[in-house]
């Protein structure tokens, strides 16, 4: 239900700022769907690719080895393990939450998972390497990948902890 709404509300969100570009009368409307247009047909090849490489990726998981690798009692090697491949997956939100959900049904404990999309989250070498290297500089990478190191793991930890209470 919520993901009806939310896509409900990004259709009502683009199609009101479509007619407030209209009203301007002064090309932006149709600014915007060039820019549109080189957006879609920038991204959806490698969305197509991203899809169809995680729905790959959640079938050929093999079980045995995620549940004794990344399973509710892998500790802290399954933390690291988790992270480590959350912060060296390429891609998007669409490959990352495929292979966490592919994860938690092939037998990866709570913990492990969320320390993975944490990592792919905070950490993701693919997006340091394409967008912050070149935007923000090394010093910003070095400054936020110290801070950020521990996170993941942290995070699973505590999941662990709070998921074997419940």
């Amino acid at each position: 239900m919520a993901l009806i709404l939310f896509t409900v509300f990004l259709w009502a969100t683009t199609i009101l700022l479509g007619a407030i570009a209209w009203q301007k009368n002064d090309g932006t409307f149709t600014s915007g769907l060039r820019d549109a247009a080189r957006e879609a047909v920038f991204i959806t090849p490698r969305l197509c690719v991203g899809i169809l490489g995680a729905g790959f990726v959640a079938e050929l998981l093999p079980g045995e080895l995620v549940s004794t690798y990344l399973g509710a009692g892998s500790g802290l090697p399954g933390l690291l393990a988790a992270s480590i491949v959350g912060v060296l997956i390429p891609g998007g939100p669409v490959v990352a939450f495929a292979v966490a959900a592919a994860a938690l049904e092939a037998g990866a404990g709570m913990g492990p998972v969320i320390a993975f999309v944490v990592g792919w989250l905070l950490m993701s070498f693919n997006r340091t390497l394409v967008w912050e290297l070149p935007i923000m500089g090394a010093n910003f990478i070095f400054f936020r990948a110290v801070l950020a190191l521990p996170v993941p793991i942290l995070t699973g930890w505590a999941v662990s902890l709070l998921s074997s209470h419940i």
